[in-house]
């Protein structure tokens, strides 16, 4: 398995907007329009710190990846959302997709990283705990969301890398 990310282009609105309302809507992420593709877009535009990749698995668009760097402090971040289409998913792209993510922050001086995990879907719990994140108490997360537990992994300084 290749897995591979590249930013959001203007061609991939369609293909989003094909599969990624119903699959964010099932964890309870919010797309906000009828259309995700260009809502993502219009998010890109404002957000500074947002991106938004498309995940490559061998060759095709097999999903996407939404997080923001420098969220909660300068050295801290969030992954948003990890989806795949359902033809796509539980084939390890996403958890894939997930590591590459954490070594791009990581060489952005990211020490730490959130996830939202819903907390009607244990396998988005289990999908964050393989990866290496550690459920939060309620009074140790980034922000409240309702009917969403946080996870957190802190990364490991890049070789060469000095701490502090």
């Amino acid at each position: 398995m290749n897995v591979a990310l590249r930013p959001l282009e203007d061609g991939d609105v369609a293909w989003l907007d094909g599969w990624l309302g119903g699959v964010a809507a099932g964890v309870g992420y919010e797309t906000g329009a009828e259309s995700p593709g260009e809502w993502l877009r219009g998010r890109l535009a404002r957000e500074r710190r947002l991106h938004v990749d498309v995940i490559g698995r061998d060759g095709h668009a097999a999903g996407v990846v939404i997080y923001r760097a420098r969220a909660t402090r300068r050295s801290a971040a969030i992954i948003e959302l990890v989806a795949t289409p359902t033809s796509e998913a539980r084939r390890g792209t996403g958890m894939a997709a997930a590591a590459l993510v954490e070594e791009l922050l990581r060489a952005e001086g990211v020490r730490t990283i959130y996830a939202p995990a819903p907390a009607v879907h244990g396998i988005d719990v289990y999908f964050w705990i393989r990866l290496g994140y550690r459920p939060l108490p309620r009074d140790a997360w980034p922000c409240a969301i309702d009917a969403v537990a946080w996870m957190r992994r802190d990364l490991e300084p890049m070789h060469g890398d000095r701490a502090g």
